[in-house]
């Protein structure tokens, strides 16, 4: 569990996009800027999932930050923020077309 709480912190503190893919459906969930453990064994990024059911997690490493209309978006790479958190948290990765995918047997 404090691998799953460590990935919330990420995301939360990163701003990073995140999917996911459950196992029993051939669908991706949408891209979202949620992560949530809404109750124990159970994540949450566009609806509730059982973690044993998640095949495999992405994160998006790269952030477009909104600031207004005549401006344009902010745009950072935290590829090296993520791998170094995952790293410390013993969280394996792999990264996949520029997206870093967990694989979900790991996290329960």
């Amino acid at each position: 569990m404090n691998g799953l709480v460590a990935l919330q912190n990420l995301v939360y503190n990163t701003h990073c996009k995140v999917r996911l893919k459950v196992c029993r459906e051939g669908d991706i969930t949408d891209w979202g800027n949620m992560f949530g453990l809404p109750v124990e064994g159970y994540i949450e990024v566009s609806g509730p999932e059982r973690i044993s059911d998640v095949e495999w997690i992405e994160l998006d490493p790269i952030v477009v930050t909104l600031i207004g209309r005549l401006v344009p978006p902010k745009v950072e790479v935290v590829t090296d923020e993520i791998i170094q958190t995952l790293n410390n948290t013993g969280i394996k990765h792999d990264v996949v077309e520029g997206m870093i995918r967990i694989d979900g047997r790991q996290l329960g």
